[in-house]
């Protein structure tokens, strides 16, 4: 699936000045010339710029605004989204109760499974991609993901 770059571009524009103004609200700091909103509208300015070019290039090729994929014609295809968006809304709903540890190698496992993956390398595959996700977060980037039921094993 493939969008215009006229359509990405407005899109990068519309959030660009959504940022400038809501940075233009933040507080100045006293006998500062930049303040808690100068980066944020730097930012901006930049998103606007390439948000401008992206919709002169759309404009100028003249291509469709959407061209679909041959994948997204294949049987399954929208099954296949479908199962992704709802695996993340059931992390959502579930990961504080039941946990990281234990939610996210069983649904990483069926969206696999969905995805055509064999077993033999979708348990493999979740278990190795859950640890390291959780090393990273834990060990590296200090941020806790939550245990659910594990919080009384662990402390």
């Amino acid at each position: 699936m493939k969008l215009n770059d006229a359509v990405l571009g407005t899109i990068f524009v519309l959030i660009a000045l959504v940022v400038l103004f809501q940075a233009r609200t933040f507080p100045t700091l006293p006998n500062q010339p930049y303040g808690p909103g100068t980066f944020p509208a730097i930012v901006a300015c930049i998103m606007l710029l390439c948000g401008g070019g992206l919709i002169l290039n759309g404009v100028r090729s003249r291509d469709p605004v959407l061209v679909l994929s041959g994948w997204i014609r294949t049987p399954g295809a929208a099954g296949r989204m479908t199962a992704m968006v709802a695996f993340v809304v059931l992390y959502i709903l579930f990961s504080k109760q039941i946990g990281f540890p234990l939610l996210v190698p069983v649904l990483l496992t069926a969206l696999l499974w969905v995805m055509q993956v064999r077993l033999s390398m979708a348990v493999p595959i979740a278990l190795l991609t859950t640890g390291a996700i959780w090393m990273l977060f834990s060990k590296l980037l200090m941020v806790p993901l939550p245990l659910g039921l594990l919080t009384e094993v662990i402390y």
